[in-house]
């Protein structure tokens, strides 16, 4: 298979890449017997491939239990209960393998006369950036590695305010490169565009989409720009199809296998190392209730997402904090991890899973929210039906089953809840939140949502067994810095002690 040699080629060139510390990693200084000179067509699926494994699985896996869309099953486990160390991997595997192989392609893409592929390297540069700062909020993007100058090895810190207005900077530039005419190589001549086989048109609806969504992100901002999300969503993903995400392979190494499935490198959903291996009951409640109203209605979704209990066929998952055995009050005890909707198998964690970057279906909901808040709820209302059906369609439900819930959320009252600002969300973000599987986008939501049960739904709730910096109501905000940061750069990094980086919100997270 084509794209497995592809994977075994790019492998090889980070083997040569990681088998060295940080520092040489980004060294400047070339070895003559290992020439650090690859061509553009061989760079682009570096900069896909690292923004994925290395950057968003890792931002990913950080955040889920957070979230609530999957427990371990050990009481107490840190991540679900919000004991975070700085014993984190997002940070420098963005910042030593991502972000480079991005300004790399950038670079060279301008150097080599082939502008599609700089466009390439800016937007995923934007993605990674966005990610991180979403996740830490003050970062380095002015004094990050730019591919041409030394590298800084304690680079200063930009406030998030200003690491929001770079990143739109950089999508508006890929948008740009994108748009040029003349280009000496096609993105896919070595077949290594692995997401859109070279599809100019679907990379720069990628990078509007991507825009749409930073804009959104400023909903408690008093800057906050209905007109201008919906400028960039007109330009964005218009069907199915075209989502942007990454291909992983079955039957493979475990390398090139999803890594929430049972076989991936993750490892941390198999039988012998369970972190993540069921989801929440708080995920299950949100698949058998409809929104605002919480009437009892099982979305058609849930069976493709996870399977029944063996022991009764219903559909639970875990309490965060609480582990196994146990389960809600009322079900009775279940012993049997299989009697809980485990995250492998379904069609998130299959080994050939692909991984989305950003879907047509976040596109829809990016632009309901933005038309509700302008006072559009009609448009709206239509946004989140496609993005409702669009994502339906996208793991095979078949049309008459769409219709019925569909029809099922008429019946429901929903034309009169995108009449008020508060239920049209509800309606929205739980249904983004189903969409999202694993994404760490959705931590973003419900953040800017104040984790409200009025918008969720009274499941969702503190985990037990709660780190106890964590008062009654109080969420979980922002993550610590990496710890090698700390040594190294600790004077940029400031306070990094739990209580202040778990507890304080972002920029974009308080109101002005």
């Amino acid at each position: 298979m084509k794209i497995r040699t592809i994977y075994k080629l790019f492998l090889g060139l980070v083997l040569s890449f990681t088998a060295t510390s940080c520092e040489d990693f980004l060294d400047v200084n070339a070895d003559p017997n290992n020439p650090s000179y690859i061509p553009v067509e061989n760079r682009i699926i570096g900069a896909i491939t690292m923004s994925n494994g290395a950057s968003q699985w890792r931002a990913s896996r950080e955040i889920t239990a957070v979230v609530q869309y999957a427990a371990s099953g050990l009481r107490a486990s840190g991540a679900e209960t919000w004991n975070f160390s700085a014993s984190n991997f997002f940070w420098q595997n963005a910042y030593t393998w991502a972000i480079p192989n991005c300004v790399d392609l950038v670079v060279q893409g301008q150097e080599e006369g082939s502008p599609h592929f700089a466009g390439v390297g800016r937007t995923l540069e934007a993605l990674n950036f966005g990610m991180l700062t979403d996740q830490f909020g003050r970062i380095p993007v002015t004094s990050a590695y730019d591919g041409v100058s030394q590298v800084n090895l304690t680079p200063s810190f930009d406030e998030q305010e200003l690491v929001y207005q770079l990143v739109i900077e950089k999508l508006d530039e890929a948008i740009a490169f994108f748009n040029a005419s003349e280009n000496a190589k096609g993105l896919n001549q070595a077949g290594g565009d692995i997401m859109y086989q070279g599809d100019v048109n679907k990379w720069r609806r990628f990078a509007y989409s991507l825009k749409a969504r930073y804009l959104n992100h400023l909903s408690k901002k008093s800057n906050y720009d209905p007109q201008a999300i919906l400028a960039a969503v007109e330009n964005g993903f218009n069907a199915d199809n075209m989502d942007a995400e990454f291909p992983y392979l079955e039957g493979g190494q475990a390398t090139e296998a999803n890594p929430w499935s049972n076989v991936g490198y993750g490892g941390f959903t198999s039988p012998t190392s369970p972190r993540y291996f069921s989801y929440t009951q708080f995920f299950v409640d949100l698949l058998k209730t409809l929104p605002v109203t919480n009437s009892a209605y099982t979305d058609p979704r849930i069976g493709i997402i996870m399977n029944p209990a063996p022991a009764d066929g219903e559909f639970r998952g875990l309490i965060p904090g609480e582990g196994v055995p146990g389960g809600r009050e009322g079900n009775g005890p279940f012993f049997n991890g299989d009697d809980y909707g485990r995250v492998t198998g379904g069609f998130y964690s299959r080994p050939d899973s692909p991984f989305p970057f950003m879907t047509y279906s976040e596109l829809k909901f990016i632009e309901a929210e933005a038309r509700l808040r302008s006072g559009d709820n009609g448009g709206a209302l239509a946004a989140y039906e496609e993005g409702v059906r669009a994502n339906m369609r996208k793991l095979g439900v078949p049309a008459d089953e769409i219709d019925a819930f569909w029809q099922a959320v008429l019946d429901d009252g929903v034309n009169a809840h995108f009449n008020d600002l508060t239920t049209g969300l509800s309606h929205i973000m739980r249904q983004k939140y189903i969409t999202q599987v694993f994404n760490p986008e959705t931590w973003v939501d419900m953040r800017r949502m104040d984790f409200s049960q009025d918008i969720y739904g009274p499941s969702l709730r503190q985990p037990s067994n709660l780190n106890p910096l964590f008062g009654p109501g109080e969420w979980m905000r922002a993550m610590i810095y990496e710890g090698n940061e700390m040594v190294r750069n600790g004077d940029n990094v400031g306070d990094n002690s739990p209580e202040v980086r778990l507890k304080t919100p972002l920029w974009w997270d308080t109101a002005n």
